[in-house]
């Protein structure tokens, strides 16, 4: 299938194209990265039926091109190219539905040509990191202190630094809590602390945690103190 765009007019003059007698060939493989997995563990597989997009020029803002489809072996092929310079890609996929091109550029002569193989990540935690942090509970009853310890059962929630509103939370346990699947930003974590006296309940937040670089699980360097009423 040949794709037709506005650059068109600027771009069948070029050298490159259809009409030659070379071929160019490659694999695809697909990162898929694991969801629930605090590792980050990720495996590697062929990308079968995978979209690979070939623009005829070495010019990646050109969308005048041709576009394949690999077979189950992850193995693309482009036919009838004359010699020249291409961009060849695939699309890396986000969890939120955002894609991102994987390309490189490749030069053609005669006959068959071979591209380095093309990786591409998915999978839920893909572009994605972790908040870790640690609770420390006081407990009371009547006002009276009876016990401490790694603090369990509280809610910590999480935020987007500059925000009102909490996205998401999760449940205390064994004085640990862990937010998943967050992209780049900055975040701010709040655990539940009930006043001695009153059993009010209030908000103890964490200093500002900034993610800039995913794969990783951010620790959040000091404990969190709270006080709970049994």
């Amino acid at each position: 299938m040949i794709l037709l765009f506005p650059s068109f007019f600027s771009s069948c003059n070029r050298e490159e194209g259809l009409g030659g007698s070379s071929s160019l060939t490659g694999y695809v493989y697909k990162i898929v990265h694991s969801d629930d997995d605090y590792t980050f563990a990720s495996d590697t597989f062929p990308a079968e039926k995978k979209d690979v997009y070939l623009i005829f020029g070495d010019d990646a803002d050109d969308y005048f091109g041709d576009d394949v489809e690999t077979d189950k072996n992850g193995l693309y092929r482009f036919d009838y190219l004359r010699k020249g310079r291409y961009v060849v890609y695939a699309y890396s996929e986000y969890a939120d539905g955002r894609r991102e091109a994987v390309s490189q550029t490749v030069t053609v002569g005669n006959g068959l040509n071979n591209a380095e193989t093309i990786y591409v990540h998915s999978g839920n935690a893909y572009g994605t990191a972790a908040i870790k942090g640690y609770v420390y509970a006081r407990y009371y009853h009547n006002g009276n202190y009876r016990d401490e310890g790694p603090g369990t059962g509280m809610r910590a929630y999480i935020r987007k630094a500059g925000t009102e509103g909490f996205f998401d939370d999760v449940r205390v346990s064994d004085g640990v809590f862990i937010f998943q699947k967050l992209p780049p930003g900055e975040y701010e974590v709040a655990v539940e602390s009930e006043d001695p006296d009153t059993e009010r309940v209030d908000m103890i937040y964490s200093s500002p945690v900034v993610i800039d670089k995913t794969e990783q699980i951010y620790i959040i360097p000091e404990t969190i103190r709270v006080y709970v009423a049994v």
